[in-house]
């Protein structure tokens, strides 16, 4: 196989993996509260940086007191306000309740 043959089709089937991983992740972040946009692998890791207190604290202004990012593949919820904490945890006390099963 020659290596331009080769390269064309890698290239293919990065973009049909990029597009199949692009329309799974966009039909379950439907569910999500809003939240920056992610980059492929890293999520949104790369917005942190140095200080990620801080970093959580702009998004926060942005997106509100609940938000959603992804931390590697791993979709997330931020909550960043008391009374948005006491709301969600009254809410779905029975799922935060359930951390040890037997």
């Amino acid at each position: 196989m020659s290596p331009f043959i080769f390269a064309i089709l890698l290239v293919l089937l990065g973009a049909l993996w990029a597009f199949i991983n692009l329309r799974t992740h966009r039909k379950n972040d439907r569910k999500l509260p809003p939240g920056p946009s992610a980059l492929p692998i890293i999520g949104n890791l790369h917005m942190l940086g140095k200080l990620p207190h801080r970093a959580l604290q702009e998004l926060a202004r942005k997106y509100g007191p609940i938000m959603s990012m992804r931390l590697g593949y791993v979709p997330t919820i931020i909550v960043s306000s008391p009374q948005a904490a006491e709301l969600f945890l009254k809410t779905y006390d029975t799922v935060t309740s359930q951390c040890c099963k037997d």
